[in-house]
């Protein structure tokens, strides 16, 4: 065999030996985090006995009754509407402010504007929980608490210096030979955002709405503060009616567990392509 041969040979090798590594990581990355998906929906489908005496194992007699219990017993018909009332008008909210402003920051120039930016990212490095107590008191000045509105508006605030950043970095790429021929054409703002800018941004606007959609779905601080009234509560804080103080159902727990992640998974199944185009474009960047 000649040299150019074995380093040919070797540099297949390699190769398969690279293609090997990556598989490896990937098949251990995705057992990482599926196994505790499957653990949640395996003690979701155990009795309460079942799940003392073998915690880990597989169920051996599969009660799926547990989840029409765990909606009926943990009134999850009224916290899942609530839920959906508080995350379709913040994700809205988050999406037409968040592509306004970043169309602004992004096309225009105004004054302030590298003051205003600033401001965004310094929003960005403050946590929620540090503004609950003060949030309350002007809620409660407001009488906004126990409604949805009060759960909405803080979300959406703190959301929209996110998306205002992620969407303003999408559309500064955006091809100025494009714009400038739309203007020439007598295109206006409106109908240049409309009809080139957001169709362009289309990867970016879906990464942002699964992100919006899972934080708000998943918030818990902002309900418990905020919402006082059963009536008005979401499904994470539903899940408290589960936790006693001496005991927990454990089997119940976990299916409304599972009940309160479906819906995070079929939006972004939903999603799917759109949001992993979004977040390879933005890695690349």
């Amino acid at each position: 065999m000649s040299r150019g041969d074995k380093e040919a040979s070797l540099l297949r090798l390699a190769r398969r030996a690279g293609h090997l590594s990556t598989s490896l990581s990937a098949l251990l990355f995705s057992l990482f985090v599926l196994i505790p998906f499957a653990w949640v929906i395996f003690t979701a489908v155990k009795s309460r006995w079942e799940v003392a005496r073998n915690p880990l194992g597989l169920p051996a007699d599969w009660q799926w009754a547990n989840f029409a219990e765990a909606w009926r017993v943990g009134h999850f018909d009224r916290y899942f509407l609530n839920s959906i009332y508080v995350v379709v008008p913040t994700v809205l909210i988050v999406l037409v402010f968040s592509t306004l402003a970043a169309f602004a920051f992004s096309q225009f120039r105004f004054k302030a504007k590298g003051l205003l930016f600033a401001v965004l990212l310094v929003a960005l490095t403050v946590p929620l929980d540090i503004l609950i107590i003060p949030l309350f008191y002007d809620l409660l000045g407001m009488g906004l608490l126990n409604t949805h509105w009060a759960l909405i508006l803080p979300q959406a605030a703190a959301t929209l210096p996110f998306g205002i950043l992620l969407l303003r970095s999408f559309m500064e790429d955006v091809p100025k030979e494009i714009l400038d021929a739309a203007r020439i054409d007598g295109c206006s703002n409106s109908r240049l955002l409309y009809h080139i800018v957001i169709p362009l941004s289309r990867p970016a606007l879906a990464s942002l709405l699964v992100f919006t959609f899972m934080w708000t779905w998943n918030q818990f601080l902002l309900p418990v503060v905020l919402v006082q009234d059963d009536l008005m509560r979401t499904l994470p804080v539903g899940l408290n009616y589960f936790q006693g103080r001496y005991s927990t159902d454990i089997p119940l727990l976990m299916a409304g567990a599972a009940i309160c992640f479906l819906p995070i998974v079929i939006v972004y199944v939903i999603f799917q392509r759109q949001f992993i185009k979004g977040i390879a474009a933005g890695a690349l960047k």
